[in-house]
């Protein structure tokens, strides 16, 4: 587990492969709608992410794009 100092010396807009560790995948989003409630199915591209069962289902109302959103 990570010492509080080791959070402390990251930027405040760290880059999540280098000051993280986290490595980026690409997936599909799938919206779909059940008893009129609007769905997203968020699918990985690597077949073998899927296979391993990663996948996440959202209510479309819960999703924000970061990248557009402030």
């Amino acid at each position: 587990m990570a010492a509080y100092s080791d959070w402390e010396s990251l930027s405040a807009d760290p880059d999540p492969e280098a000051d993280l560790g986290y490595v980026g995948t690409e997936w599909d989003v799938i919206r779909t709608t059940q008893k009129e409630q609007s769905h997203l199915l968020f699918l990985p591209q690597d077949e073998q992410l899927l296979k391993q069962e990663a996948f996440v289902i959202a209510d479309e109302s819960a999703v924000v794009d970061i990248a557009t959103h402030r």
